[in-house]
Parts: C-alpha cells; sequence; structure tokens
C-alpha cells in the first residue's frame, strides 16, 4: 500500500519541523518547501533524509508549481497540504507604508488562493485503485492551513496580521464549500504562537492554561485534521488559545 503524501508549504518558526515529525509518526511520506534555505537544513539536521526538501517561494504561481513538480517527481502524488503562511512583523495602521500592506497580502493571502489553485487538480486526479480506496471515498484530499491568533482577534500593533490571518480564514471557509464536492476539506488551525508571549510577557496573564501552544500540540492537530477519519470535518477553524478567548480580564498567578 503507497503510503499518503503530505506536503508542509512554509515551516514557520519550529512547527513545521514539528509537523513534518508528526506525519512521519503516522507513516506519510513528507515533503517541506520553504524559501528559506536554512529552515530546510536545520529540518534536514533533525529528520535527516526521511523528508524530502524543496527550496522555493511559497507564494508565487511558479514557486508552488515547483514544489508540486518536485512531489510528482518524488512521490507521484500528494494526499495532503499543511500551508504554514508567514507572519509579518508588528505594525500600525496609520504607520504602515501601503507598499508593504501589499506585499504582505500578496505573499498571504494570495499566497493562500494559489496553494489551493495549485494543488487541487493533484488532489483529486484519478489514481489506480489502492488498498486505501475506501478511505479515498471519503476524502480525495485535504488543506490546513496554521494561522496565528490574529486570524480571531487583534491588538494594537497586530494590524497586518491580523487582516490577513482573518482573510485566509475567509478563505478557508470558502474554499470548503466550493472543493466539497471534489471531496477535499479544507481546515485552519488558529493557534497562540509563543512568538507574541515573548514579545509581550503580560500577555500570560490573558490565558488561561499560562502557556502558548507548543509546536507538537499544532501538529498533533493537523494529522487528526488530515486523517480519513475526520473526513466530515470541513470549513471549521480549531483553535489552541489555552482558553484565552475565554477569559473576561487579567489572572494573577502567585510566580508573577
Amino acid at each position: 500500500m503507497d503510503k499518503p503524501v503530505t506536503l508542509i508549504i512554509g515551516l514557520g518558526k519550529t512547527v513545521g519541523e514539528s509537523v513534518a515529525r508528526r506525519f512521519l509518526d503516522e507513516g506519510h511520506d513528507v515533503l517541506a518547501v520553504d524559501p528559506d534555505a536554512g529552515a530546510l537544513e536545520e529540518l534536514r539536521k533533525t529528520a535527516g533524509d526521511k523528508v524530502a526538501c524543496h527550496h522555493g517561494a511559497t507564494h508565487t504561481k511558479l514557486g508552488l508549481r515547483n514544489a508540486m513538480a518536485a512531489a510528482l517527481e518524488t512521490y507521484h502524488f500528494v494526499d495532503n497540504v499543511v500551508c504554514i503562511p508567514p507572519l509579518p512583523e508588528p505594525d500600525r495602521l496609520l504607520d504602515l507604508e501601503m507598499e508593504d500592506f501589499e506585499a504582505i497580502l500578496m505573499k498571504t493571502v494570495r499566497g493562500a488562493v494559489q496553494t489551493l489553485r495549485v494543488f487541487t487538480p493533484e488532489l483529486i486526479a484519478e489514481r489506480p485503485e489502492t488498498e486505501n480506496a475506501a478511505d479515498r471515498s471519503r476524502q480525495t484530499g485535504t488543506f490546513t492551513f496554521v494561522l496565528s491568533l490574529g486570524a480571531q482577534m487583534s491588538q494594537p500593533g497586530w494590524f497586518s496580521e491580523s487582516v490577513s490571518q482573518h482573510a485566509i480564514l475567509g478563505i478557508v471557509k470558502a474554499a470548503a464549500i466550493e472543493l466539497a464536492d471534489e471531496a477535499v476539506r479544507v481546515n485552519a488551525i488558529i493557534a497562540l504562537r509563543p512568538r507574541a508571549e515573548g514579545r509581550e510577557p503580560w500577555l500570560r496573564e490573558r490565558t488561561p492554561m499560562g502557556r502558548p501552544s507548543i509546536g507538537e500540540e499544532i501538529a498533533e492537530t493537523a494529522a487528526f485534521l488530515s486523517n480519513p477519519n475526520s473526513a466530515i470535518i470541513t470549513g471549521e477553524a480549531i483553535t489552541l488559545d489555552g482558553g484565552r478567548g475565554l477569559l473576561s480580564g487579567l489572572i494573577q498567578r502567585e510566580d508573577d
């Protein structure tokens, strides 16, 4: 039986590495794509030759087509795509340059749409009858977008991040409807990442669990959303925020 093939589009800071390891544990073949050669090299150090790597753009049509070609050359087909869009630097509405803002949207929002357009035809392509035919009758492929908490809420200094991440969440919901007839599922993971906590330690007081999500938790959720046993789930966002969205006020901790 052929192994499922999962592409990771963008590695992020640490999340992509955790996702790669988790899918390897699930018995998948994995191809990681990132424009940062250094990030790919770090992944190679931890995963060795178990993960195939492709150095290239993750937001342009050409870059994504090259990634698809690399996947087909290596594995001949694709089952799942996990996309981790880049997070922009902090900025404010009245201070930003429109050219910079448009470039951010190009990298994130347009990149998300291009990812769906480039990879969907291969996900739904006809294949010879295999042992996992029952699984493919329930889903022909999955997309999972890993987003920041900015997709659901904002604060001063998060303008471009909130706009771009929220826009991708809208794309997830619309694409889920568009692709449902093809049994292609599109979902999102909205995760409180460590970056903001390190930048602004007071945010810990806004999180009942007292910490951000870790890469392994995000990876476990991505594996769940890609599994045929979750084939009824599409257009959804699973939020890993440690209870932050439920809390009114701040939590005073004894060790603060």
